[in-house]
């Protein structure tokens, strides 16, 4: 284990010991207690850690304890520094009032602290008492007579709705650009109020007691921002959050609790997780719009459109001033830890939308989750109206974070999603001239210019293509785009594009149009995903557009020439962000600590290269710990030569090399005679594997194979992979049945081929009996001859201080990570063992070795011989089955 963290930040209050953090378990592991303490120091410091826990030593508790831990402590303080503040401002503000006039006004302040701090309290009790009473199987009283109610006003309401029927022309006017402030439904106050009258009620706003003020102006409680890849892990720590101590006893019966006894606090942590309107949605009539391309941004617009003044209100969201069942959905999330499945069932139960109440949960809240995309875009946080100042930040698996926040703000369109948009803004132009403002002609004429002129870069490309694709910055982009449109200004041209929602009302409008051709021609019309896709190009276009104006001198822009499916081609422009630490600035600035944790963070330098290249290193607290299992549960041994001599050296040139590819057959063979139940092999790539399989099938070699274990390949369709694994697990089980039994069979296990950065290198665990031996062929280097990664590797040896040194070593970095990802996929548990070959003469180089993760590299073996590697793998194994005959004794 090591640590690191120089000094320049005075010294915080003293670590917590093992007693004082409320670890769910009676004694943590030694590696959990220094993660809980670095991550402790580092919050109360306001420094940046990056931790590094393989995967089975808790991690994820060990960060929930250290963060909520700190999380309260820092709750006491502010509550005791708060009333020494408030006194000394008593005091300075009137230097004659006596001691006993300033403590009785610091005694009514906290009283009405108290108070407000009781009813918050009090909410939350008759939540829990609602929650408790369905449990029980007694819905009555609890939400179904408000959610009965709610549903019969809305029926009423639905029905006038359905009976109000508009003209052509009239229905079209909501295809109109929007105006700066103009009216957008409920939350605005419309455009029939004086600029007199608005200041008027802003004065009013401002002078009415904070009590009775709108709830949505209250303060962010201190929390903990955590977000992770994907909804499925952030579900997982839902569930750890459980097995604490920090959460209500949710079969507690509150009504026995004396109610005065509550503190700060004692109701528990309250979790508010975050998702977007495909997970939250309960309207059948805007989930259906989320099947097909370009479903997001459709249930986007609907439900948005569904707000708007004058237009049938979603019967889940309540209007303005009708905010009951709104608050109830708020406090029934509050009440007790929920994952997103929960708040939808209860958002049901309430009538009420949970994409909106989750919304309203989130500043009383303690811990927040969401994942990456809704954390690292700042349009996202705007939109969440998350605020991260003086916040916690973990970001959890953040391995992914660089590539994640190159991938997230890097967008590309085609030429026929250009002309598919020219199409539709010439057909809206033709129809709307009339009606249209002279501003918002002048603008979408000069939208339609760009537009043109991006198309007639295409098309260029086309015509003199050369075999490579191009490279170019922003402003040579828009000097090519050409007839004066290099003088636009696009942050201009974007700005109007937000005011005015021109790709709403245009993939509006060509919706419209589309079902209107449906209704006339039924039997001609396309099939809803190429019809989706027309209607979404506006919006593809306009991502573009807003990737341009953010682009600074950070990003460029690639043009290829690809080939459809149907054999005709297409040019795609793609922008292509290469700096990540621009985008995560605001989060480093704003947060008060930012904490990056994974199972696999080596190689740690890229992170402090590529996303920290100008914070001094002492704001820096790194870990990188041991494995909780014993040094002799895991056997790393990197394989320099086959049972033949023949080295190994997997480069891109000696991939096509027979008998390189016999000899790897050879070691696998032997492999998985030695080796029982499931051995897992990653190579370098799809090509590879096709390469593999075609050669030993033709020698033989697969049939043989076969025989001893059952072999399976990863399918390069995502939604085979689950399958591919759950019947690798079957077989392995069938296997030791059959052991068990006595019967004889001359399989042992099953073979698993996996690509490293596949379906299966990532979020998949191989524990016990499904990865008994892990084999690693070859690095998997990507390809250099990729000028996006070409340009990239330039742009990081173009930074102050670095050179050549530094693109090699990013180039090595991405590579080693990737390796680091998939043979951790091993060891899972406190209790498993495992065995894993390097295969690849390199990996014994102590430039590649010293990447492992450091509770691999540190005891890896490097054999010379491959007699030496199969008796490490037959010794390893042996003392397996002996301790376990000894454990049956």
């Amino acid at each position: 284990m090591t640590e690191q963290g120089e000094g320049g930040t005075p010294p915080g209050p003293s670590l917590p010991t093992p007693e004082s953090f409320p670890f769910p378990y009676p004694k943590p592991y030694d590696i959990q207690l220094q993660l809980m303490q670095t991550v402790f120091r580092a919050i109360e410091d306001g420094r940046i850690a990056i931790v590094e826990s393989p995967t089975g030593t808790g991690k994820s508790l060990s960060l929930l304890t250290s963060t909520l831990t700190w999380l309260s402590a820092h709750t006491r303080r502010q509550t005791h520094s708060f009333e020494d503040a408030l006194r000394a401002q008593l005091r300075a503000d009137d230097h004659d009032d006596p001691e006993w006039v300033i403590e009785h006004s610091v005694k009514a302040r906290l009283g009405e602290l108290r108070s407000i701090q009781e009813a918050k309290n009090e909410r939350l009790r008759r939540a829990r008492e609602k929650e408790r009473k369905i449990r029980q199987g007694n819905v009555k009283g609890a939400f179904r007579s408000l959610a009965g109610a709610q549903k019969k006003k809305l029926k009423v309401e639905q029905g006038k709705d359905d009976k109000t029927q508009r003209g052509d022309r009239e229905a079209e006017e909501e295809y109109l650009p929007d105006d700066k402030d103009q009216d957008q439904g409920e939350d605005q106050d419309g455009p029939y109020l004086s600029k007199e009258v608005r200041e008027l009620m802003s004065k009013y706003e401002a002078s009415r007691p904070k009590a009775h003020q709108d709830e949505e102006e209250e303060e962010d409680a201190p929390k903990i921002y955590y977000t992770s890849r994907t909804h499925t892990q952030l579900r997982q720590l839902t569930s750890e959050l459980l097995k604490t101590s920090f959460p209500v006893d949710r079969s507690l019966d509150i009504l026995n609790q004396d109610p005065s006894s509550h503190e700060v606090g004692s109701t528990g942590v309250s979790l508010v997780p975050l998702g977007s309107r495909k997970q939250l949605c309960i309207s059948d009539k805007v989930r259906a719009l989320a099947k097909g391309s370009g479903g997001d941004e459709r249930m986007n617009e609907a439900c948005l459109d569904m707000q708007k003044s004058g237009k049938p209100r979603c019967r889940y969201l309540p209007a303005k001033g009708e905010e009951g069942a709104m608050l109830d959905a708020r406090d029934a999330i509050l009440a007790s830890v929920k994952d997103i499945e929960d708040i939808v069932t209860s958002g049901k139960e309430l009538h009420v939308c949970p994409y909106y109440s989750t919304r309203r949960a989130v500043k009383q809240s303690q811990i927040v989750t969401l994942p990456y995309n809704l954390l690292l875009q700042k349009n996202a946080r705007e939109a969440l109206d998350i605020k991260l100042k003086d916040q916690v930040v973990v970001i959890d698996e953040a391995h992914n974070l660089i590539d994640t926040l190159l991938s997230i703000h890097s967008t590309s369109l085609t030429s026929l999603h250009l002309s598919t948009a020219i199409s539709q803004l010439t057909q809206y132009l033709a129809r709307f001239k009339n009606r249209l403002a002279p501003l918002h002609a002048i603008w979408i004429k000069q939208v339609l210019s760009v537009l043109q002129g991006l198309l007639r870069v295409c098309l260029c490309f086309k015509e003199t293509y050369k075999g490579t694709g191009e490279i170019l910055d922003v402003n040579t982009l828009m000097e090519q785009v050409g007839g004066g449109n290099d003088q636009v200004n696009p942050m201009e041209l974007v700005k109007y594009l937000k005011e005015s929602k021109l790709a709403r009302k245009i993939s509006g409008f060509s919706e419209h149009l589309a079902e209107q051709a449906q209704a006339k021609e039924p039997k001609t019309a396309r099939s809803a995903s190429a019809r989706h896709a027309s209607i979404a190009a506006f919006h593809v276009v306009e991502t573009f557009l807003l990737s341009l104006v953010d682009a600074k001198d950070d990003g460029r822009v690639l043009l290829s020439l690809d080939e459809l499916p149907s054999g005709s081609t297409v040019v795609t422009i793609k922008y292509v962000l290469l700096n990540p630490a621009e985008r995560f600035r605001e989060v480093v600035e704003q947060a008060r600590s930012v904490v990056l944790a994974g199972g696999t963070m080596e190689p740690i330098s890229d992170f402090l290269q590529q996303l920290f290249p100008t914070i001094p290193r002492d704001r820096f607290a790194t870990l990188s710990c041991s494995h909780v299992i014993p040094k002799e549960n895991l056997l790393t041994q990197v394989v320099r030569v086959g049972p033949r001599k023949t080295e190994f050296e997997f480069k891109y040139s000696n991939r096509d090399n027979e008998n390189l590819l016999t000899e790897l057959g050879a070691v696998i063979q032997s492999t998985i005679g030695l080796v029982p139940d499931g051995v897992v092999i990653f190579v370098p790539s799809y090509a590879f594997l096709d390469k593999v399989k075609a050669f030993w099938t033709k020698s033989g070699l697969l049939t043989k194979l076969g025989d001893k274990k059952e072999l399976f390949f990863e399918p390069q369709t995502s939604g085979d992979a689950d399958s591919i694994v759950r019947d690798y697990a079957l077989s392995i089980s069938s296997c030791q049945a059959a052991l068990t039994s006595g019967e004889k069979s001359k399989k042992t296990g099953a073979l698993l081929f996996a690509v490293v950065g596949g379906k299966l290198s990532e979020g998949i665990n191989f524990s016990d009996s499904l990865g008994r031996c892990v084999i690693m062929v070859g690095l998997p280097f990507a390809n250099v001859g990729s000028i996006e990664l070409q340009e990239r590797m330039r742009y990081v040896e173009g930074l102050p201080g670095n050179g050549p040194e530094a693109s090699r070593e990013m180039y090595e970095n991405l590579c080693m990570r990737a390796v680091n990802q998939s043979i951790g996929r091993a060891i899972r548990h406190a209790n498993d063992y495992a065995t894993i070959l390097l295969v690849d003469k390199r990996y014994a180089s102590p430039r590649i070795k010293n990447k492992l993760p450091k509770w691999i590299g540190e005891d890896v073996k490097i054999q010379q011989d491959f007699t030496s590697v199969a008796r490490g793998l037959a010794g390893f194994f042996r003392e397996k089955r002996e301790k376990a005959n000894r454990g049956r004794e």
